[in-house]
């Protein structure tokens, strides 16, 4: 018979790598925030940009690191529902 399913253990190993890449995404995120709020700059110009950073792409980061982080869960109940199957199965 073919293998059908999953190895659970790579499985688990891929979805642990997915899930680092949201704490990437976070943490490189938080730096350039925090970098760009201690630029010396004063005006209209900065005021816009922070603006622009903070509600476009923090959002647009965020949401992708909320996603590598469901991705990476999805993965590893994958991985446990193969190890059930292949134990009861």
């Amino acid at each position: 018979m073919a293998f059908k399913g999953m190895n659970p253990e790579e499985g688990r190993e891929t979805a642990s790598l997915i899930t680092e890449a949201a704490a990437t995404v976070n943490d490189n995120t938080d730096s350039r925030t925090s970098r760009i709020m201690s630029v010396e700059w004063v005006g209209p110009d900065y005021d816009s940009f922070t603006s622009d950073w903070n509600s476009f792409l923090s959002g647009a980061l965020s949401e992708l690191s909320e996603a590598y982080r469901t991705k990476g869960d999805e993965l590893t109940k994958h991985a446990d529902d193969q190890d059930d199957t292949s134990n009861n199965g």
